[in-house]
C-alpha cells in the first residue's frame, strides 16, 4: 500500500511539473506575441506618423518677397503659390489687425489704398498650402517686428519721425533706389527737400505718383475707390490738380533693411536732384540747373535717356 501511494504522490508531482511547464509556456507565448503586437503596432504608428509627415511636407511652399514689392505683387504670388486668393490677402491688406501696436501707433487707414502697404517685410518665408490670408499677414507683420527694433523707434521720434513716416521715406528710396550702397545718398536728396526752408514746396518723387497712377489704378476702379483722393494723397509732383507737400500719406511698396537704415541715416549732403544713366549710375547735383545741363549732356552722349 505504501508503495502504491508512493507512485500516486509521484504521478501528481509530474502532473503538477507539466502543468507549471504548461503554464509558464502559455505565459512566455503570451508574451511574446504582446511583444510582438506591441512592435506592429509602434511600427504601424510610425508609418503613419511618417506618412502625415511627408503630407506635411509636400504641403509647404518656399515664397520669396522681393524688396520694393507691393500689396498687390504679394498678393499675386501667394496665389500662384497655392497660399491664399489674391482677393483674400488683398481684402486682409486694408485694415490693422490686433496685436500690432507698436508698428501701427497712431496709424490709420483714411486716404490709403492698403494701410498694411510698407509692413510687409520682404523675406523668404515657408508657408503651408491653403494656409489663408489671415496668417500670411501675421507672418509677414511679426517679421516686420523682429525687423524694426526699439532703437528704430526711438531713432525715428529722435528725427521728429513716427514709423510710418520712417517706412513712407523708406519706401520712396527704395522705390528710386534698387541699389543699397547709393540709398543713404538718394536719402539725403529727398530728406534736404523736405527740410523747412529748402524751398521746395513738394518732395517731386515721380514713384509717388507712379504707385497709383500705375500700380494701383486698376484696383481702384474695381473697389470703386475715389481715384482723384488717392492720387492727391500720394502725388508728390508739383504741377497736378491733386497733390500732397511732404510726404505721401503712406508706404508705396515694402522695403528692405537697407532703404529702412538710410531713411533713418542720410547721408551728409548739399544735393537736391539725382539721376541715372542707362547703366545705372548715379549722378547728383545741389542745382537744377547742374542737374539739367549734366543730363543733357549725358544724353547727348548716348549715355542717357529722354526721361529724367
Amino acid at each position: 500500500m505504501a508503495r502504491t501511494s508512493a507512485r500516486k504522490q509521484y504521478k501528481k508531482k509530474g502532473r503538477g511539473r507539466r502543468i507549471a511547464t504548461i503554464v509558464i509556456a502559455a505565459v512566455l507565448l503570451l508574451a511574446i506575441l504582446a511583444g510582438v503586437l506591441l512592435q506592429v503596432r509602434s511600427s504601424r504608428r510610425a508609418a503613419r506618423q511618417e506618412a502625415a509627415e511627408k503630407a506635411l511636407q509636400e504641403r509647404i511652399v518656399t515664397v520669396t518677397i522681393p524688396e520694393g514689392s507691393t500689396v498687390l505683387d504679394i498678393a499675386a504670388v501667394l496665389e500662384k503659390k497655392g497660399v491664399c486668393s489674391a482677393e483674400d490677402f488683398e481684402a486682409a491688406c486694408v485694415s490693422i489687425p490686433e496685436g500690432y501696436e507698436r508698428l501701427f501707433d497712431g496709424v490709420t487707414a483714411d486716404n490709403r489704398v492698403f494701410v498694411l502697404e510698407g509692413y510687409l517685410f520682404p523675406e523668404t518665408y515657408e508657408f503651408y498650402k491653403e494656409d489663408g490670408a489671415e496668417k500670411a499677414v501675421k507672418k509677414l507683420l511679426d517679421q516686420t517686428n523682429k525687423v524694426i527694433t526699439d532703437e528704430d523707434i526711438a531713432k525715428a521720434r529722435e528725427k521728429g519721425m513716427t514709423l510710418d513716416r520712417v517706412l513712407t521715406l523708406a519706401s520712396v528710396i527704395q522705390s528710386e533706389a534698387s541699389d543699397p550702397k547709393n540709398m543713404p545718398m538718394v536719402a539725403s536728396v529727398f530728406t534736404n527737400r523736405l527740410k523747412e526752408g529748402s524751398g521746395f514746396a513738394y518732395l517731386g518723387s515721380d514713384v509717388t505718383r507712379h504707385y497709383i497712377e500705375r500700380k494701383m489704378k486698376g484696383y481702384i476702379a474695381e473697389q470703386g475707390m475715389d481715384y482723384d483722393t488717392l492720387f492727391g494723397a500720394y502725388c508728390t509732383n508739383d504741377g497736378y490738380t491733386n497733390k500732397t507737400a511732404g510726404l505721401p500719406v503712406g508706404p508705396i511698396c515694402n522695403v528692405g533693411r537697407s532703404a529702412i537704415d538710410a531713411a533713418l541715416n542720410p547721408a551728409e549732403s548739399k544735393y537736391y536732384y539725382f539721376f541715372t544713366d542707362n547703366d545705372w549710375n548715379y549722378y547728383y547735383n545741389e542745382t537744377l540747373n547742374g542737374h539739367q545741363n549734366q543730363w543733357n549732356q549725358l544724353v547727348a552722349e548716348g549715355k542717357a535717356g529722354a526721361t529724367q
